[in-house]
C-alpha cells in the first residue's frame, strides 16, 4: 500500500510524493478483519518488500505484506487505515510482490473523514498474527457504515 520511490523505474509520478499512510508518517491500522498469516501493519511499510526463503512463523511461511486466511464464509477481508497526516491523495501503490498465486485479484479503496467520536468506535487494535476480528468487533465497526463510503 505504501508508495515508494523506485529509482530507475518508470512509474506514476505520485510515487515521488509523500506517503501519507506510511508508518513513518504516523499512519496506522485502525481495524483489520484478519491478521492470520501476516499483520495489516505491513501495508504501511515504506521499504521495498523482501522475500525470505525458508523462513516460517508459527502461522506458516513468513510474508512481507498483509496475508489473511482464505475466506470460507461470505464476504472479504478489509482493513481501515488512518493516514498519518492530512493531504490530497493522487494514487495508490498496491504491491503484491512475492504473493505469487495467492494475491487478491482486485482491490477496492474507499475514503472517509472520521470524527474523533467515530474513531473512538473502533475496538482497541492488537497487531497480532493468528488473530481475526470477533463478531462483536465486526458489529462495532459496522456502525460506521463504511460500505457506503465513496470508492476511489
Amino acid at each position: 500500500m505504501a508508495a515508494r520511490s523506485r529509482p530507475g523505474v518508470n512509474g506514476p509520478k505520485f510515487v515521488e510524493l509523500n506517503d501519507l499512510a506510511s508508518s513513518k508518517a504516523s499512519g496506522r491500522v485502525l481495524f483489520a478483519t484478519d491478521d492470520w498469516f501476516a499483520v495489516a501493519e505491513n501495508l504501511l511499510k515504506s521499504e521495498e518488500p523482501t522475500f525470505r526463503d525458508g523462513v516460517f512463523t508459527s502461522q506458516g511461511k513468513w510474508m512481507d505484506g498483509w496475508e489473511t486466511r482464505r475466506k470460507r464464509k461470505p464476504g472479504h477481508d478489509w482493513c481501515i487505515i488512518k493516514l498519518g497526516e492530512p493531504g490530497a491523495i493522487y494514487g495508490f501503490d498496491v504491491d503484491t510482490s512475492f504473493f505469487t498465486g495467492n494475491s487478491a485479484p482486485k482491490v477496492s479503496i474507499q475514503v472517509a473523514h472520521l470524527t474523533a467520536a467515530q474513531e473512538a468506535m473502533f475496538p482497541p487494535r492488537k497487531s497480532l498474527m493468528g488473530t481475526e476480528a470477533s463478531k462483536e468487533q465486526l458489529q462495532q465497526v459496522a456502525k460506521l457504515q463504511s460500505e457506503v463510503k465513496p470508492l476511489l
